[in-house]
């Protein structure tokens, strides 16, 4: 079994710019209420906007969304 990339946001220091939404929106989107990012509701654990978990096959988008955010928010583990 292949282990899941954890993804975490630290949604509080986001700014909004979009660089990871629009980098891999099959992970991330912005929310709807504070225009914060969040990971999409499949890939949260507990149903938290901040954490998620990214299949293998996406790793690769959500690492380079994470390396591109200007405030570094994004932490993968």
């Amino acid at each position: 079994m292949t282990e899941k990339l954890r993804v975490s946001i630290d949604r509080k220091g986001c700014i909004s710019c979009g660089t990871c939404w629009n980098g891999c929106p099959e992970f991330f989107e912005q929310n709807q209420k504070d225009a914060c990012s969040q990971v999409i509701d499949k890939y949260r654990i507990a149903s938290n906007p901040g954490e998620g978990e990214a299949p293998v096959e996406i790793e690769k988008m959500v690492r380079r969304a994470a390396d591109l955010c200007p405030v570094q928010i994004i932490q993968i583990r």
